[in-house]
């Protein structure tokens, strides 16, 4: 029987695609990034994004402009920030975000540098948070530095109907500071960008709902007092964070990854701080949630 996740599957297929992991993702083959795509290609691959929420291309040999160019054809190309970092190169293309713990001058040159990095959506402390990220792996360290990926749709799906009732009308507030990879406690909101979103978010393409608080950026529910909020912000974190509801990436040279940040969270294992990780990421534009 023909699955809706096997539809781009057969002999007269643009590409083939099977599944990461029985609950998110799929690995595209039959495709060369570096190279203009026709339309159909394009469109066919988007209707796979919205479906799968996350897309793998294997051994791809991709320029920063290829890269850039492919992005621009779902969305628009955004880079990233991080004031303590210092350029690589002068002409580096400020819509892209190097990923890594190369530094120069005792300075990285990209951001999120060394270790663990937990489960968050990209830029969920900015009023229209980036729609999609796609990263691309350049070099890689022996072991560790993997990317899980957690589907928020079955996060919502496994709530109970009093639940999904209660969370409807509630609003967070997420923080972010550009450099803390795992939270302590609350950062300064004077120093820091923050953006309150629904708990709820409804993805404007499919309808769909999800799960849209995180552990590295989410600090609180408006007008919930903090003995009631923190403890539901936690059951909600452990919710989304089921390994059931979880794809775990490890990454090989050439690998481009692209996922839909209105309905997947994603974080970074610990890898060996002296090897050398760096990945080149180019984020798609995205709108307010609702």
């Amino acid at each position: 029987m023909t699955t809706k996740r096997e539809v781009v599957n057969g002999a007269n297929a643009p590409f083939q695609s099977k599944p990461l992991s029985p609950v998110i993702g799929a690995e595209i083959t039959g495709l060369d990034l570096s190279s203009p795509l026709p339309p159909e290609i394009i469109s066919a691959l988007r209707t796979a994004w919205l479906e799968h929420q996350l897309l793998l291309f294997r051994a791809q040999d991709l320029t920063e402009e290829q890269q850039i160019r492919f992005a621009e054809k779902f969305g628009s190309p955004v880079g990233g920030r991080n004031k303590n970092k210092i350029s690589a190169r002068r002409d580096q293309d400020p819509r892209i975000m190097l990923i890594t713990n190369i530094r120069k001058e005792g300075k990285t040159i990209g951001s999120l540098p060394d270790g663990e990095l937990q489960f968050h959506s990209d830029s969920a402390f900015l009023d229209c948070p980036l729609m999609g990220t796609l990263l691309y792996g350049v070099e890689l360290p022996s072991t560790g530095g993997n990317t899980l990926f957690a589907n928020t749709y079955l996060a919502y799906d496994a709530l109970s109907p009093a639940q999904k009732k209660a969370l409807a009308s509630l609003e967070a507030i997420n923080v972010y500071d550009y450099a803390t990879q795992v939270r302590t406690g609350r950062l300064d909101r004077a120093q820091s960008p923050h953006a309150t979103h629904p708990v709820i978010r409804t993805h404007p393409e499919t309808g769909r709902k999800g799960i849209y608080v995180n552990r590295l950026m989410t600090e609180e529910i408006v007008d919930f007092p903090t003995e009631q909020g923190d403890p539901l912000l936690a059951e909600l974190f452990d919710l989304i964070e089921r390994r059931d509801f979880m794809y775990e990436h490890v990454w090989q040279k050439g690998d481009l990854l692209m996922w839909d940040n209105r309905c997947t969270q994603h974080a970074r294992t610990d890898f060996p701080e002296n090897e050398t990780r760096l990945l080149r990421r180019v984020g798609l534009e995205g709108d307010k949630p609702w």
